[in-house]
């Protein structure tokens, strides 16, 4: 037993209870530290004593505790704690990797008033990531609601209007704040669990003092991640009873976008209003045990509660504008701030101004700034599935007794490169990943893609797989490819491209070590010829010219950094051309090669096939798998036409080669013949003799890491 645990003999007590200690092994300040102060802020933050708390009163994957220094100050400590799943090393890494992006998000907004200060980030002697931020002195909306704190009604049934409105201010000149910070920052959880209310003295304020707390599901676009589309929502949950239908749809790609939008948090703030109003939450969902909240509140908006008092109905009115299924038809958070301040000037008297304050100093915790990744060397991480100290934790090297601190004058997002090292390869990688989103993988080198790529490679299972690339943000939840997995490359030609990830642990490498990690396919042509320089009497993709140029002549036009990093694996195709029987679809070994009909757009069944033709399905059907990129994009071999598929060449649109041959107009023209994807996306009814001038297609290869 551990001689500081809880309850443990010997260990500390106040007014007879027990308390843990908890020491961070290593910790990076959120603020730069002098060399000379360095000592201070060892015994000010490296050593808490903090009070365990009920299982009840826990978060699903983390806990906040009460944390006392040496010198009684108080903090809030936010770490992970043990579940049965971190047996497997992936799903662990994976909470470790939500919660860093915690307190990346905490970080952006952490100088602002209503919102507690982030102190550091580390990693404790039992190998647990932690968040270290200011203590709230207070207590929850929830609390406050149960005790019966606030003003209540005429009939006792939900708050008077008046303090519901200077609730609603309070939560709204908050979220106002943000708008001096360099980007755009969601909550995406208001609920009363996560407003804090502050000890008011004297006559009650019109505006209550309030702070927002618990930002695990929160987001923060900086400016140069304008166009960030692939934030990993696996981890962004929201409390159904006050969470918009975008919100509660994670596994519906349609609502991407609206996940990041402010007017996330104006409709869940219209549900803690509709609730203190009227003392029950605008659906109910707690008195309706099965029902779908998603299918509830994308219907429409609820039944408006009766006002209390007359003069109560434009208050009413703005809480319930806030309530809409559409984000395009509510407010914003300026026009419900404007909305509720002139009822509440009408009712008390006096006028309410919303003041956004000035944007943090310099130096400050505002903001993180993109690149600090490459001004720290490498850190040190663990492999996959290392045994010792479990997954995440810090290799043995880095279990000393001496502690880290940020030392630099630099910004707080520098301070933060280290403490993602400390946890590990998910972290530090999901940051790093992020920092691309503005601009793909661009960011990303070829070298650090197929690290990760062999990282993936070495998993166990798919699941497993998905797990690790789940962890650097290259999928989502549902394991699809995330968006923005794209990078951009410049031949040695000079030809310019854009390569696409479009699967994970998808292709055998040719030598039978396993899996690829990742799977890339040029995003548009980077030619356009014929399969083979003469005709074709049999044969297949193993025996065309086209095979060979990609594999010699445009393997050695790929850019230095990528070339020896790419993985030949094995590809199943007809290699006779002309044929009746799978047994024909035998393996090739190649390093740059043409897609199959099924990898794009899947199989089809016998029974779609003219009498006659059924053999063609299982022919077909043995050229491998459909990728996931195209999965995810409905593409479909049965289709007449598919969006995502169509490509141009030239400026216009155009024809481009499958590896696929055609086995029935090779065996009905006596030569082989090879499918193309059409201008309109079909990849099946425009197959074509591999040679002849005619027969000149565009050129879309692929490759593994």
């Amino acid at each position: 037993m551990d001689k500081n645990a809880a309850g443990a003999p010997g260990a500390p007590e106040v007014d007879g209870e027990p308390l843990e200690v908890v020491e961070f092994a290593q910790l990076d300040t959120s603020f730069p530290v002098s060399p000379k102060d360095e000592g201070e802020v060892r015994r000010r933050y490296m050593t808490m004593l903090v009070r365990p708390r009920a299982a009840g009163a826990r978060l699903a994957d983390c806990e906040v505790l009460e944390a006392t220094n040496t010198e009684g100050e108080r903090f809030a400590l936010k770490r992970l704690r043990p579940l049965p799943t971190d047996t497997d090393p992936f799903s662990r890494r994976g909470r470790e990797a939500a919660l860093f992006e915690e307190y990346r998000n905490q970080l952006a907004v952490s100088q602002l008033k209503g919102f507690p200060r982030a102190l550091g980030y580390g990693v404790t002697r039992e190998g647990d990531p932690a968040i270290l931020m200011e203590w709230v002195e207070g207590e929850t909306l929830l609390e406050a609601e149960r005790r019966g704190g606030l003003p209540r009604a005429k009939g006792g049934v939900g708050c008077t209007g008046r303090a519901v409105a200077a609730l609603g201010l309070g939560v709204l000149s908050v979220l106002a704040s943000t708008r001096c910070l360099d980007g755009t920052f969601v909550h995406r959880d208001l609920s009363p669990r996560n407003i804090m209310l502050l000890p008011r003295g004297g006559a009650p304020s019109e505006v209550m003092d309030l702070r927002l707390v618990d930002l695990g599901s929160s987001i923060f676009l900086s400016g140069s991640e304008a166009t960030f589309t692939r934030t990993m929502d696996v981890w962004r949950y929201a409390t159904p009873e006050y969470a918009p239908p975008e919100m509660l749809a994670l596994d519906d790609r349609r609502y991407i976008e609206a996940r990041r939008s402010p007017s996330i948090d104006v409709y869940a703030l219209g549900s803690v209003l509709f609730e203190a109003y009227a003392g029950r939450t605008p659906f109910s969902l707690s008195e309706r045990p099965g029902a779908d909240a998603f299918a509830l509140k994308v219907a429409g908006a609820p039944e408006a509660p009766r006002p209390h008092e007359p003069e109560d109905r434009p208050l009413v009115d703005a809480i319930m504008s806030c309530l809409e299924p559409e984000q395009r038809r509510r407010p914003s958070v300026t026009e419900l701030f404007e909305r509720i301040a002139t009822w509440q000037g009408r009712a008390c008297g006096r006028t309410v101004t919303l003041a956004v304050p000035p944007a943090p100093a310099p130096g400050g915790t505002s903001r993180l700034r993109s690149g600090y990744v490459s001004a720290y060397a490498t850190p040190a991480l663990p492999k996959a599935g290392d045994a010792a100290g479990g997954a995440g934790a810090p290799q043995e090297g880095a279990r000393k007794d001496l502690v880290v601190l940020s030392r630099r004058s630099l910004l707080v997002g520098a301070a933060c490169a280290a403490g993602a090292g400390a946890l590990g390869i998910a972290a530090w990688r999901t940051r790093l990943f992020g920092l691309a989103s503005g601009s793909g993988l661009n960011r990303t080198s070829w070298e650090e893609l197929a690290s990760v790529a062999e990282e993936v490679s070495r998993a166990h299972s798919e699941d497993d797989a998905l797990a690790v690339a789940r962890a650097h943000g290259l999928v989502d939840a549902d394991g699809s490819i995330a968006d923005g997995c794209a990078k951009d490359l410049e031949l040695l030609d000079g030809t310019r491209a854009t390569v696409q990830l479009v699967g994970v642990y998808h292709d055998e490498r040719a030598d039978g070590s396993g899996r690829a990690g990742l799977t890339f396919a040029f995003a548009e042509p980077v030619s356009a010829r014929a399969m083979s320089g003469s005709a074709m009497p049999a044969g297949g993709w193993e025996q065309c010219e086209m095979r060979s140029w990609l594999n010699a002549d445009l393997l050695a036009l790929l850019p230095d950094d990528l070339r020896p990093l790419v993985v030949p694996v094995s590809k199943l195709t007809n290699n006779e051309g002309a044929t009746r029987s799978a047994s024909s679809v035998t393996a090739t070994q190649d390093s740059l090669w043409l897609f199959s009909m099924a990898e794009l757009g899947g199989t089809r069944q016998a029974a779609t096939f003219a009498a006659g033709y059924g053999f063609l399905a299982d022919i077909i059907g043995a050229e491998g798998e459909q990728y996931r990129y195209w999965r995810d994009l409905n593409v479909s071999i049965e289709a007449s036409s598919n969006d995502a598929t169509q490509r141009s060449w030239d400026g216009s649109p155009c024809y481009w080669w499958t590896r696929s041959p055609s086995p029935d107009c090779s065996e009905d023209d006596g030569q082989t013949w090879f499918n193309r994807v059409g201008p309109n996306g079909d990849v099946f009814h425009f197959a074509v003799a591999a040679t002849g001038d005619d027969e000149v297609s565009a050129v879309l290869p692929g490759f593994c890491l």
